[in-house]
């Protein structure tokens, strides 16, 4: 027999567990309601998020169908010959071009970024060349004449990071992602001048070939890198100048592309849209390419805002600048000019798209 003390604490003891089973169906039900609606609040956060990345992408894409279509209406109207194209071609190339270069890595590099810095130049080199690889390999199978070829290779490998992809990343991840977004440009810059260049003049004898290394976009490219890793920086008014120089670049290049597109008869142009070469070409800049490159990180520790930015800028849409080099270097001008069009308009659905995919297995 226990004592009266022992059996009344007994009691209490019992009558506290018999409440706790009375209130347990509750608590089971407060915490599921509880968990059901943290669920749903993530779920709406990834909505947002989605929903912010596509009014982003819509918004710089809608700003670019208009200053197409205003260069598209220029020539067919008269407002402009169709011999303007090579002046765009060379301001492009060789003003507006490079001053947007050094004015864009013209950001001072912080140690505490470290990691960060070597995570995104690392995956800008893993993307840049198994794209490299791919598209010659791809093209040697395809058969591709060599005015096509080399604005295939282009047009898969180079996107409108510089503008398109910054611009977005900006919107999403702020003043950081801007930072990670400019490094991981940086051999994009590189590559776009060296290799670009060399892809669209293969097969041309030596003689002909510009230089790789001596050119405007290259030494902008190594200026911009001084700015970027040592402590100096340009005079303000100097900067303002390049800075507002360099912003002509995209207006400029989308003017370009509505006047190619304008000369090219509606005939060829059909053809171009009927061409599976052309959607194939787009199926992969825009979302085959990146989604396989970068599918195996996922499942990786690696901090989802490096990983999101990567995607993000690997996945814009072709280049105005292959259009040049088409137009500079005896490249099939209409192809890359219809390519780099669709592909920009293709990019405000598979953008949004790939992020939310991303964004869900992550």
């Amino acid at each position: 027999m226990l004592p009266h003390g022992k059996w009344a604490a007994a009691g209490c003891w019992l009558r506290y567990i018999v409440s706790c089973l009375r209130l347990l169906p509750r608590m089971i039900f407060y915490f599921h309601g509880t968990f059901r609606r943290l669920h749903r609040v993530k779920d709406q956060c990834i909505q947002e998020e989605d929903m912010d990345t596509f009014l982003a992408v819509f918004r710089e894409m809608g700003m670019l169908y208009i200053i197409f279509l205003a260069g598209w209406g220029a020539v067919k109207t008269g407002l402009l010959p169709e011999t303007s194209q090579g002046v765009f071609t060379k301001l492009l190339l060789y003003v507006t071009l490079p001053c947007l270069i050094v004015t864009s890595l013209h950001a001072p590099f912080e140690m505490d970024r470290s990691l960060g810095v070597l995570a995104l130049l690392m995956f800008s080199a893993y993307f840049l060349i198994s794209t490299a690889f791919i598209g010659k390999w791809t093209a040697r199978l395809l058969k591709l004449s060599r005015e096509r070829s080399g604005v295939y290779e282009n047009l898969i490998l180079f996107g409108n990071q510089g503008y398109i992809g910054v611009a977005i990343v900006l919107q999403l991840f702020g003043q950081n992602g801007l930072f990670f977004a400019m490094v991981f440009n940086m051999i994009y810059f590189i590559m776009i001048w060296t290799y670009g260049i060399a892809v669209m003049q293969r097969g041309k004898p030596r003689e002909e070939r510009a230089s790789l290394w001596i050119n405007p976009g290259f030494l902008a490219t190594a200026i911009g890198l001084l700015f970027f890793f040592l402590p100096m920086s340009l005079p303000q008014p100097l900067f303002g100048a390049l800075e507002n120089i360099g912003e002509m670049t995209i207006p400029l290049s989308m003017l370009l592309i509505g006047c190619l597109i304008a000369s090219v008869r509606l005939h060829d142009l059909k053809g171009f849209l009927c061409s599976p070469l052309l959607w194939a070409t787009v199926s992969a800049r825009l979302f085959f390419l990146p989604f396989l490159l970068f599918l195996p990180f996922v499942f990786t520790s690696i901090p989802f805002e490096w990983l999101a930015i990567a995607v993000i800028i690997s996945a814009t849409p072709s280049a105005p600048t292959v259009s040049l080099y088409a137009e500079n270097y005896g490249g099939d001008t209409a192809f890359a000019s219809v390519a780099v069009f669709v592909s920009t308009l293709v990019a405000a659905v598979t953008l949004p798209l790939l992020f939310g995919v991303f964004h869900v297995l992550y």
